[in-house]
């Protein structure tokens, strides 16, 4: 998959591993190819990978992310009705907004990628509820884990 990474081999100097935004894409990309089961959560396995791929991704955006940064797109969430029809066109009306904050600020790509990605996926109430406890979990996570601000 294509990467809005830099070139190189995605390596720190020294073989210390992958850098951090590379982590954040590894971690993302697990997220979209699990992002049926992220929404819908409908098994405790679900929840299980829900809980570990939101607190890994939460900690990564920690390090790199200010609450700042994504304080307006979370307000925007979580002023959208519970309803999905009710909230359709707000939640996609949030993908341009989501692309201003990623050309604006370019750590926030990894996130970005995430949430447009999920948004294409919601198609009702259920998978709006998953999408919301998503955001969520990734700010309670990025705050756990000393987000700055």
């Amino acid at each position: 998959m294509q990467r809005g990474r830099g070139g190189g081999s995605g390596y720190q100097r020294g073989g210390r591993g992958p850098n951090l935004k590379d982590q954040m894409f590894d971690i993302a990309d697990q997220i979209i190819s699990n992002s049926k089961r992220i929404l819908a959560k409908e098994s405790m396995e679900d929840i299980e990978l829900f809980l570990k791929l939101t607190e890994k991704f939460g900690d990564l955006c920690s390090k790199r992310i200010s609450t700042s940064q994504i304080r307006a797109i979370f307000t925007a969430v979580k002023r959208l009705p519970d309803n999905f029809e009710k909230s359709k066109k707000d939640l996609n009306l949030l993908r341009p907004k989501l692309a201003y904050q990623k050309g604006r600020f370019g750590d926030l790509e990894p996130l970005t990628k995430v949430l447009t990605h999920l948004i294409k996926n919601v198609s009702d109430d259920s998978t709006l509820k998953g999408f919301k406890e998503f955001f969520e979990a990734i700010i309670a996570y990025h705050k756990a884990y000393g987000g700055r601000e």
